[in-house]
């Protein structure tokens, strides 16, 4: 793009034009990111973007259960790998528990995409059914995709209003330590490899130590850039689902 005196004839080729959308969408996000809402828009990790795939609007911070992308490798490869997902999410039902879910982060309309959260702290209201519960869940053939207290899950209550009862919570989401072992993000380290073809990272089940169990593993993270490569020696924070275990060792 070249810059015109006063005066001067403009012709605005396609691609000039799409580029001035994008650079305006990309303020407003900031903006948005810097309102006093309360949580940050899609440019932090852990936030995504999700379609509402049912009938009928969800509230912010409800929940839906993720259930495909809207862009899959066989329909458009390109899109698939070089663009962030754009994930198709559903209410709960008895046949999806135990699947991955997101909090809404704004309003969806059915059939629309919004800004969700995955991994992270957000806000949300909980139905506390036990007192003695510190984890979240999906609640099952919830209209409004309500969240509800469980003894186990990867989201865990770190702080609520009060007792029983529906009530604000503060929610961490994701590696919160009581799902299953394919749910939770731990700490690597990363010993090589690219965004294009993973990183191989050590593992390090109990934290950021040294001493203890490892175990190797590829870790894919879609959210580089295929030109950012990480250096060796990095310590990255990774999610289960992202990994694929090469084998494991004692230190």
């Amino acid at each position: 793009m070249e810059k015109v005196r006063a005066g001067e004839d403009v012709v605005i080729r396609a691609s000039t034009w799409n580029a001035f959308v994008d650079a305006a969408n990309y303020v407003k996000e900031v903006r948005q990111n810097r309102s006093a809402k309360g949580v940050s828009s899609g440019l932090d990790v852990g936030i995504v973007r999700i379609k509402n795939a049912e009938s009928a609007a969800y509230d912010r911070f409800s929940a839906l259960v993720i259930t495909g992308v809207c862009v899959t490798a066989a329909t458009n490869e390109e899109e698939f790998t070089s663009c962030p997902p754009v994930f198709e999410g559903l209410k709960m039902t008895s046949d999806r528990e135990g699947k991955p879910y997101a909090v809404l982060l704004e309003p969806i309309a059915a059939g629309e995409i919004g800004r969700a959260m995955v991994l992270g702290v957000t806000p949300a209201k909980v139905i506390i059914n036990s007192t003695d519960e510190d984890y979240v869940v999906p609640k099952a053939d919830s209209s409004t995709g309500a969240l509800e207290s469980s003894a186990t899950g990867t989201a865990r209550i770190l702080w609520r209003a009060g007792g029983a009862g529906e009530q604000w919570c503060v929610l961490q989401l994701g590696g919160a330590g009581a799902g299953q072992a394919e749910d939770k993000a731990l700490m690597c380290k990363v010993t090589g490899g690219s965004a294009t073809a993973g990183y191989r990272v050590t593992v390090y089940p109990n934290g950021r130590s040294d001493e203890g169990t490892t175990e190797s593993a590829l870790l894919f993270l879609p959210d580089v850039a295929l030109n950012a490569d990480i250096p060796t020696g990095t310590w990255i924070i990774g999610h289960r689902s992202a990994m694929s275990s090469t084998g494991g060792s004692e230190t």
